[in-house]
Protein backbone atom coordinates (compact mmCIF):
# COMPACT_ATOMS: atom_id res chain seq x y z
CA UNK A 1 0.00 0.00 0.00
CA UNK A 2 1.35 3.47 -1.05
CA UNK A 3 -0.08 6.07 1.40
CA UNK A 4 0.91 10.38 0.38
CA UNK A 5 2.12 12.87 3.27
CA UNK A 6 1.98 16.18 2.24
CA UNK A 7 4.62 17.22 4.69
CA UNK A 8 7.64 15.49 6.34
CA UNK A 9 7.69 12.34 8.74
CA UNK A 10 10.03 11.64 11.25
CA UNK A 11 12.10 8.12 10.84
CA UNK A 12 9.90 6.23 13.89
CA UNK A 13 6.89 7.47 11.66
CA UNK A 14 8.31 6.41 8.40
CA UNK A 15 9.48 2.89 10.71
CA UNK A 16 5.96 2.43 12.00
CA UNK A 17 4.39 2.24 8.84
CA UNK A 18 7.12 -0.05 6.84
CA UNK A 19 6.92 -2.34 9.68
CA UNK A 20 2.70 -2.64 8.75
CA UNK A 21 4.09 -2.82 4.60
CA UNK A 22 2.78 0.52 3.73
CA UNK A 23 5.21 2.99 1.78
CA UNK A 24 5.16 6.59 2.69
CA UNK A 25 5.13 9.07 -0.13
CA UNK A 26 6.40 12.10 1.84
CA UNK A 27 6.48 15.37 0.19
CA UNK A 28 5.88 18.51 1.29
CA UNK A 29 3.53 21.12 -0.50
CA UNK A 30 3.93 23.72 1.67
CA UNK A 31 6.54 26.20 3.23
CA UNK A 32 6.49 28.80 5.63
CA UNK A 33 8.13 32.13 5.10
CA UNK A 34 8.65 34.86 7.96
CA UNK A 35 6.50 38.10 7.56
CA UNK A 36 7.79 40.82 9.55
CA UNK A 37 6.16 42.27 12.46
CA UNK A 38 6.48 44.88 15.12
CA UNK A 39 8.64 44.35 17.86
CA UNK A 40 7.94 47.28 19.94
CA UNK A 41 4.53 47.14 19.62
CA UNK A 42 4.69 43.21 20.91
CA UNK A 43 6.66 44.81 23.95
CA UNK A 44 4.30 47.32 24.99
CA UNK A 45 1.54 45.40 25.52
CA UNK A 46 1.29 42.96 28.46
CA UNK A 47 -0.88 39.88 28.11
CA UNK A 48 -2.71 37.59 29.73
CA UNK A 49 -2.67 35.31 27.74
CA UNK A 50 -0.29 34.17 24.70
CA UNK A 51 -1.42 31.73 22.01
CA UNK A 52 0.65 30.02 19.10
CA UNK A 53 -1.78 27.73 16.51
CA UNK A 54 1.48 25.98 15.16
CA UNK A 55 4.88 25.18 16.15
CA UNK A 56 6.22 27.41 12.87
CA UNK A 57 4.62 30.63 14.85
CA UNK A 58 6.87 29.95 18.24
CA UNK A 59 9.49 29.62 15.41
CA UNK A 60 9.08 32.74 14.06
CA UNK A 61 8.06 34.98 17.35
CA UNK A 62 10.80 33.46 19.61
CA UNK A 63 13.58 34.29 16.99
CA UNK A 64 12.83 38.19 17.72
CA UNK A 65 11.29 38.03 20.82
CA UNK A 66 13.12 36.97 23.97
CA UNK A 67 11.84 33.56 25.40
CA UNK A 68 11.04 35.43 29.23
CA UNK A 69 8.30 37.63 27.37
CA UNK A 70 6.01 34.69 27.87
CA UNK A 71 7.33 33.87 31.34
CA UNK A 72 4.93 36.78 32.82
CA UNK A 73 1.42 34.85 30.90
CA UNK A 74 -0.02 31.80 30.50
CA UNK A 75 0.53 30.29 26.70
CA UNK A 76 -1.93 28.00 24.78
CA UNK A 77 -0.60 25.86 22.13
CA UNK A 78 -2.46 24.52 19.52
CA UNK A 79 -1.51 20.87 19.01
CA UNK A 80 1.16 18.43 20.47
CA UNK A 81 4.29 19.59 18.33
CA UNK A 82 3.82 23.33 19.38
CA UNK A 83 3.63 22.50 22.69
CA UNK A 84 6.45 19.88 22.51
CA UNK A 85 8.45 23.10 21.05
CA UNK A 86 7.39 25.64 23.67
CA UNK A 87 8.49 22.86 26.30
CA UNK A 88 11.47 22.13 24.85
CA UNK A 89 12.04 26.18 25.85
CA UNK A 90 11.21 25.90 29.31
CA UNK A 91 7.41 26.76 28.79
CA UNK A 92 4.60 24.51 29.93
CA UNK A 93 1.82 25.65 27.90
CA UNK A 94 -2.20 24.84 28.18
CA UNK A 95 -3.34 22.48 24.97
CA UNK A 96 -7.06 22.46 23.72
CA UNK A 97 -8.63 18.84 23.50
CA UNK A 98 -9.51 19.58 19.82
CA UNK A 99 -6.41 21.16 18.03
CA UNK A 100 -8.73 23.88 16.46
CA UNK A 101 -10.41 26.90 16.91
CA UNK A 102 -13.34 25.38 18.16
CA UNK A 103 -11.28 23.38 20.84
CA UNK A 104 -9.53 26.78 21.75
CA UNK A 105 -12.89 28.71 22.55
CA UNK A 106 -13.79 24.95 24.63
CA UNK A 107 -10.78 25.44 26.07
CA UNK A 108 -10.98 29.19 27.82
CA UNK A 109 -15.04 28.72 28.28
CA UNK A 110 -13.64 26.92 31.30
CA UNK A 111 -12.00 30.05 32.65
CA UNK A 112 -12.32 33.88 34.02
CA UNK A 113 -11.40 35.58 30.88
CA UNK A 114 -13.47 38.34 30.44
CA UNK A 115 -11.41 41.98 30.57
CA UNK A 116 -8.23 39.94 29.63
CA UNK A 117 -5.80 40.64 27.14
CA UNK A 118 -4.97 37.97 24.11
CA UNK A 119 -1.97 37.90 22.19
CA UNK A 120 -2.36 35.45 19.51
CA UNK A 121 0.06 34.74 16.92
CA UNK A 122 -0.92 33.39 13.61
CA UNK A 123 -0.10 32.90 9.93
CA UNK A 124 -1.32 35.70 7.64
CA UNK A 125 -4.51 33.18 6.43
CA UNK A 126 -5.96 31.99 9.51
CA UNK A 127 -9.57 31.49 10.59
CA UNK A 128 -11.13 33.69 13.32
CA UNK A 129 -13.38 31.58 15.06
CA UNK A 130 -11.14 32.32 18.30
CA UNK A 131 -10.53 35.59 17.78
CA UNK A 132 -14.25 36.50 17.37
CA UNK A 133 -15.03 34.98 20.28
CA UNK A 134 -13.05 36.56 22.50
CA UNK A 135 -14.02 40.26 21.35
CA UNK A 136 -17.60 39.08 22.12
CA UNK A 137 -16.55 38.10 25.65
CA UNK A 138 -14.78 41.41 26.18
CA UNK A 139 -11.29 40.56 25.99
CA UNK A 140 -8.76 42.64 24.37
CA UNK A 141 -7.03 40.46 21.41
CA UNK A 142 -3.96 41.86 19.27
CA UNK A 143 -2.85 39.74 16.61
CA UNK A 144 0.79 39.01 15.24
CA UNK A 145 1.03 37.73 11.59
CA UNK A 146 4.19 36.24 11.85
CA UNK A 147 4.54 34.06 8.91
CA UNK A 148 3.02 32.88 6.09
CA UNK A 149 2.47 29.95 4.33
CA UNK A 150 2.64 29.10 0.71
CA UNK A 151 2.75 26.61 -2.24
CA UNK A 152 5.81 24.70 -2.46
CA UNK A 153 6.66 24.97 -6.25
CA UNK A 154 9.86 22.52 -6.00
CA UNK A 155 8.21 19.54 -5.87
CA UNK A 156 5.75 19.88 -8.60
CA UNK A 157 7.75 16.83 -10.77
CA UNK A 158 8.17 14.67 -8.10
CA UNK A 159 4.47 15.10 -6.78
CA UNK A 160 3.33 14.20 -10.64
CA UNK A 161 5.98 11.75 -10.83
CA UNK A 162 4.20 9.81 -7.84
CA UNK A 163 0.71 10.12 -8.46
CA UNK A 164 1.44 8.61 -11.66
CA UNK A 165 2.88 5.28 -9.94
CA UNK A 166 -0.13 5.39 -7.84
CA UNK A 167 -1.56 6.35 -4.69
CA UNK A 168 -3.92 4.08 -2.03
CA UNK A 169 -4.81 6.82 0.52
CA UNK A 170 -4.17 10.60 0.35
CA UNK A 171 -3.98 12.44 3.90
CA UNK A 172 -3.99 16.18 4.18
CA UNK A 173 -3.15 18.02 6.95
CA UNK A 174 -4.69 21.54 6.70
CA UNK A 175 -6.59 22.96 3.87
CA UNK A 176 -3.25 24.69 2.45
CA UNK A 177 -1.86 21.29 2.02
CA UNK A 178 -4.80 20.14 -0.18
CA UNK A 179 -5.36 23.42 -1.95
CA UNK A 180 -1.63 23.09 -2.97
CA UNK A 181 -2.01 19.82 -4.35
CA UNK A 182 -4.74 20.66 -6.18
CA UNK A 183 -2.32 23.43 -7.88
CA UNK A 184 0.98 21.67 -8.02
CA UNK A 185 -0.87 18.69 -9.34
CA UNK A 186 -3.08 19.54 -11.71
CA UNK A 187 -5.90 16.84 -13.36
CA UNK A 188 -3.91 14.39 -12.80
CA UNK A 189 -4.49 15.03 -8.96
CA UNK A 190 -8.08 15.22 -9.54
CA UNK A 191 -8.61 11.66 -10.96
CA UNK A 192 -6.61 10.38 -8.47
CA UNK A 193 -8.64 11.96 -5.91
CA UNK A 194 -11.69 10.50 -6.95
CA UNK A 195 -10.49 6.81 -7.37
CA UNK A 196 -8.29 6.74 -4.08
CA UNK A 197 -9.24 6.97 -0.43
CA UNK A 198 -8.93 10.74 1.39
CA UNK A 199 -7.66 11.43 5.22
CA UNK A 200 -7.89 14.93 6.04
CA UNK A 201 -5.87 15.46 9.75
CA UNK A 202 -9.55 17.15 10.93
CA UNK A 203 -13.09 18.56 9.97
CA UNK A 204 -12.34 21.61 9.03
CA UNK A 205 -9.27 20.14 6.08
CA UNK A 206 -12.17 17.34 5.84
CA UNK A 207 -14.91 20.64 4.76
CA UNK A 208 -12.12 22.04 2.41
CA UNK A 209 -12.05 18.64 0.72
CA UNK A 210 -15.72 18.16 0.57
CA UNK A 211 -16.07 22.02 -0.64
CA UNK A 212 -14.32 20.66 -3.55
CA UNK A 213 -16.65 17.87 -4.23
CA UNK A 214 -14.49 15.18 -2.92
CA UNK A 215 -15.25 12.35 -0.83
CA UNK A 216 -13.48 12.17 2.70
CA UNK A 217 -12.95 8.59 3.99
CA UNK A 218 -12.13 8.70 7.50
CA UNK A 219 -11.16 11.21 9.97
CA UNK A 220 -8.80 10.60 12.67
CA UNK A 221 -10.12 10.75 16.65
CA UNK A 222 -6.82 12.51 17.10
CA UNK A 223 -5.98 15.62 14.78
CA UNK A 224 -1.98 15.04 14.73
CA UNK A 225 0.30 12.95 11.89
CA UNK A 226 0.10 10.31 14.45
CA UNK A 227 -3.79 10.13 14.51
CA UNK A 228 -3.64 9.84 10.41
CA UNK A 229 -1.18 7.20 11.21
CA UNK A 230 -2.84 5.29 13.41
CA UNK A 231 -6.00 5.80 11.79
CA UNK A 232 -4.24 3.92 8.11
CA UNK A 233 -2.68 0.87 10.40
CA UNK A 234 -6.26 0.40 11.86
CA UNK A 235 -8.84 0.92 8.46
CA UNK A 236 -6.15 0.74 5.41
CA UNK A 237 -6.85 -2.56 4.86
CA UNK A 238 -10.48 -2.05 4.91
CA UNK A 239 -12.95 -0.90 2.80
Amino acid sequence: MRVFFPSKLSSEQIDKLNDEGIVAIAIPLIKTVPLPFSVEEIENFQPDFVVFSSKNGVKHFLSKIPIDYLKTARVIAVGKSTAKLLKSEGIEPLVPQTFSGEGLVELVKTMEIKGKKFLLIKPKVARKVFSEFLKQTGNEVKEIIAYETIVNEEVKEDLIREIEKGIDIFTFTSPSTFKSFLKLSEDKGEKALSRSKIIPIGHVTANAIEKANFKVWKIPEEYTLNGIINTIIEYGGKK
